[in-house]
């Protein structure tokens, strides 16, 4: 890796395009980097591309490129990840929000009613899915859960962000929730190990694993879920999940042994992939 010693804004992308030429990192990254380290679009951006980029920056440069090549993601790099309109803080503690998280989260908004209910964040993470909830739906008491203490710490940096404030459980599954709930979200882990081999480096060096993978070939958090959810939920209580593109049999299969009473119903992204569930109708919810 060539040094940049000094030079203008677009000297400096030039520059990092250079480093990551013939490599798989995001030829967008860098772009990426500055936006969101000046809070600048792409138009301001263009704008500043003839300034000269301060001393301290340059240092600072040199070493994300080098973090970039190192297969670091961007968004850890600069410490924070658009999501829904705002930006929430990340570190590798906490998975990167992704455009399928989005679309569940509209799907959510879509499908639910506006009125007063009690909503978990079921591995909340960062906190992207509860934060995003309770701001588009004030009238949602939105409780978020985790399994990591170290997760829960940057959901609650998350929460100061977004001026909310939400009671926050550490919790594997539901083992310290005691709550009925209207409406359950979850984006939890479900990949299968066997996967590893066709996985993303940056992903698989710097995300939490016990946020990406599960056991039964990535099912096995869904499994534990299915047989526990009904005594959490209201009457009528609704479920939503993020799921593997290639589980759209499976998880339906495993719903239904799990809980043949159930309903279940997938749902495809923008690319016309599954990866999204709504299910309800559990056996003996709210106590029935």
């Amino acid at each position: 890796m060539s040094s940049f010693t000094a030079g203008n804004y677009f000297m400096a992308q030039r520059w990092a395009k250079e480093q990551l030429a013939g490599t798989d990192v995001d030829p967008q990254a860098p772009q990426f980097l500055l936006q969101q380290r000046h809070g600048w679009d792409a138009t301001h951006l263009l704008l500043h591309n003839r300034d000269q980029m301060p001393a301290d920056e340059v240092t600072w440069w040199q070493d994300a490129i080098r973090r970039l090549l190192n297969h670091e993601p961007a968004q850890y790099i600069i410490g924070q990840a658009p999501f829904y309109g705002r930006l929430f803080t990340v570190n590798k503690d906490v998975l990167i929000p992704e455009a399928e998280t989005a679309e569940l989260v509209d799907w959510v908004l879509e499908e639910m009613p506006v009125r007063p209910m009690k909503v978990l964040d079921l591995g909340t993470g960062s906190g992207v899915i509860g934060i995003t909830l309770a701001l588009e739906r004030p009238q949602w008491q939105v409780t978020l859960s985790d399994i990591s203490s170290a997760a829960i710490a940057v959901a609650k940096r998350n929460m100061v962000r977004q001026g909310v404030d939400l009671a926050i459980i550490e919790s594997d599954l539901f083992a310290n929730i005691t709550d009925r709930y209207d409406l359950i979200v979850t984006n939890p882990p479900y990949i299968d190990r066997d996967d590893i081999a066709v996985m993303d480096q940056a992903v698989l060096e710097n995300e939490p694993a016990t946020a990406l993978f599960a056991d039964e070939h990535g099912l096995g958090f869904y499994h534990r879920l299915f047989a526990t959810v009904a005594s959490h939920l209201q009457p009528g209580g609704q479920l939503f999940g993020e799921t593997g593109y290639d589980q759209e049999e499976s998880i339906q299969r495993l719903l239904h042994q799990v809980d043949a009473h159930a309903q279940i119903r997938p749902r495809h992204d923008v690319a016309g992939k599954m990866r999204m569930i709504h299910a309800w109708d559990f056996s003996d919810a709210g106590g029935r």
